[in-house]
């Protein structure tokens, strides 16, 4: 395609698309047995969520172990949530900006059998909704080129490369450029032999990513990083995996804070390659499943749980990396719920530290691949051809 038809369609196609991002950030903090106040910790996890930006809305639900009567429960479930939202409000939030339930025990999350799985259900589940975000996208398109004035930390590179199955067969993809936020910076298709190319503007010290989507087959994201002007990501190579009924896949760049189940801001692109492919295919069944790293020469499971994040109290370590990985799990469980993906459609499961691909980690890429969240499909029942 010649540069002046490149210029042609750079002019004509861009517009402006209102895209609701879709954001939910849940955490929850916890409490000892019959009591509603904030210690240190709590107030420094909502501390750290009170510097969100843009929220819209802030849902927050009270809960109780099975301990004590309903009447006693549901009162003081409503002083837990009260105690959290007039937190919040000391930090300069609306009061309007809250909506409030109080359930008691009504809602435990196990069987309250064991000191540990009260804690668990002494807590008030915190559920912040962001505001939509504007971005630039484009209609799909085999190649686009991206017109605007570069400032001198930004470079413009060249991305092209094939998409192809396990079979080496070429694949028609959504390709998708995003920035650190997941905010779409470009998005192409590639053709029928499964190429593609594009050109983009980036800050040269920022990581990007770069996701491929196709309905048949699961999705797989890439690291961009353009802190070599020259460098030019060019015959990149990418391998979409078939869906299958029992297959397991890896969510690719999907990353939270450190013993939290906090997603940092970039792992937003992959969440919402796997939404739109649940979208897409409404007959597939997943299950969600979480993993912790805790290789073995680190202290003994039994010894208590040590964090600079709040977890619920009285854990052992072994006990905290089956609530991370419980934790993490649902995290993307309740993204694809706020998304609007059925919750019959998906189930989760925590495995701890029990299934890591390295168990002798000592490097940090064998342990940020124990800490993964996995998709296994439960069934998946392909489109026929039209």
């Amino acid at each position: 395609m010649s540069r002046s038809r490149n210029n042609f369609f750079s002019l004509t196609i861009l517009f402006i698309l209102f895209v609701s991002i879709g954001v939910c950030q849940k955490s929850s903090v916890y409490f000892k047995s019959n009591d509603f106040s904030l210690d240190n910790k709590s107030k420094q996890l909502i501390d750290s969520l009170s510097k969100i930006n843009d929220i819209e809305r802030i849902f927050l639900q009270g809960h109780c172990d099975s301990i004590g009567n309903n009447e006693f429960n549901d009162a003081l479930s409503v002083k837990r949530v009260n105690e959290v939202r007039t937190y919040f409000i000391s930090k300069g939030f609306p009061e309007q900006l809250f909506e409030i339930k109080a359930l008691g025990k009504r809602a435990s999350v196990n069987k309250n059998a064991t000191q540990t799985e009260r804690a668990l259900n002494r807590r008030v589940e915190i559920e912040i909704f962001i505001k939509p975000k504007v971005i630039t996208s484009k209609p799909d398109t085999i190649s686009t080129t991206i017109q605007k004035s570069m400032s001198a930390n930004e470079v413009e590179i060249t991305i092209n490369g094939i998409v192809l199955n396990e079979k080496k067969q070429p694949l028609i993809a959504e390709i998708s450029l995003n920035d650190k936020n997941g905010n779409e910076i470009n998005t192409v298709l590639s053709d029928k032999d499964g190429k593609y190319t594009f050109k983009a503007i980036v800050k040269k010290k920022e990581d990007y990513s770069l996701v491929f989507l196709n309905d048949s087959s699961f999705v797989s994201s890439k690291i961009i990083n353009a802190s070599n002007a020259r460098k030019q990501y060019k015959n990149l190579k990418t391998i979409l995996p078939i869906l299958k009924d029992g297959n397991k896949y890896t969510l690719e760049n999907l990353n939270f804070e450190g013993d939290t189940s906090q997603l940092i801001a970039a792992s937003l692109s992959s969440l919402e390659a796997l939404y739109k492919l649940m979208k897409k295919n409404k007959s597939l069944i997943i299950q969600i499943e979480g993993h912790v790293n805790d290789p073995s020469h680190f202290p003994n499971s039994k010894r208590p749980a040590t964090s600079n994040h709040y977890f619920p109290p009285g854990m052992n370590r072994g006990e905290f990396n089956q609530w991370l990985s419980n934790e993490r799990a649902k995290m993307v469980y309740t993204y694809l719920i706020n998304k609007g993906i059925k919750d019959k459609r998906m189930s989760t499961i925590g495995y701890g530290a029990t299934r890591m691909l390295f168990p002798d980690a000592y490097s940090e890429s064998e342990m940020a691949q124990n800490r993964r969240v996995e998709i296994n499909v439960i069934s998946y029942k392909k489109k026929p051809v039209e």
